[in-house]
């Protein structure tokens, strides 16, 4: 699986030197790729957030703005972040319904159950990594679901992500993108266009339709892609 990005939320020095060693030896034991960034605040990872993180666990009381608010603000922006609370008091726990918390984590937190937290966690993860994938326009972070998207057009070192009723620029390389979405229903019809399997209705004059254009398969790509559209259908 691809990296698991993880924010932890935590004003207390010695929960987050506990925590972080905790997730530390649970990267070693299960051999995960893991990026950890910790934010001593609520206001300070909700303030101007991206949706740029797999899971995020939230302290539940804090200074300035605790847990459930932060919480919240982050729903607005991502509703496909988990989230985990760290608290010492279950009644709190009760809270994490209203922004779809997965779980809660009492504290003093042991490491036997900061694992099995963790590990449903991950599985939940790596299902939603299966599905979505994080665009870094120029505008900001934007998370879409994999088969929303049409096709993808390279244009001078720029990839354009074709959607049903937008686009997002993004600076890349299709050869790149190619191996990383194969397995997801894409293909790539020619130099210039990775196109979605699933959203083609029509084949034509040397061309796959999508969303009603006209987009041009090379002679050498077009067996292997009839190929490829029997085997899905």
């Amino acid at each position: 699986m691809s990296v698991v990005r993880i924010a932890l939320v935590e004003d207390d020095s010695r929960h987050v030197q506990k925590i972080t060693a905790y997730l530390e030896r649970y990267r070693t034991e299960k051999g995960l790729a893991m990026t950890v960034r910790v934010f001593p605040d609520g206001e300070d990872i909700a303030e101007n957030y991206k949706p740029e993180y797999d899971l995020i666990l939230l302290d539940i009381q804090m200074r300035f703005m605790d847990g459930m608010t932060a919480a919240r603000r982050i729903r607005e922006k991502d509703r496909e972040v988990i989230l985990i609370f760290l608290t010492s008091m279950a009644g709190y726990a009760i809270q994490g319904y209203e922004v779809e918390a997965l779980d809660y984590i009492l504290k003093p937190v042991s490491y036997d159950m900061f694992a099995r937290k963790l590990e449903r966690a991950i599985a939940s993860v790596q299902g939603k990594q299966t599905r979505s994938v994080v665009l870094y326009t120029k505008d900001g972070a934007v998370k879409v679901d994999v088969s929303d998207i049409r096709y993808i057009e390279s244009r001078s070192h720029q990839m354009i992500y074709h959607m049903a009723d937008t686009e997002y620029e993004v600076r890349g390389r299709l050869d790149d993108l190619e191996k990383d979405l194969i397995p997801f229903g894409f293909f790539r019809s020619n130099r210039g266009y990775l196109v979605n399997l699933y959203h083609i209705t029509a084949l034509r004059d040397g061309c796959c339709v999508i969303g009603g254009k006209m987009l041009p398969v090379s002679r050498a790509r077009k067996a292997a892609l009839m190929e490829k559209i029997a085997e899905i259908f």
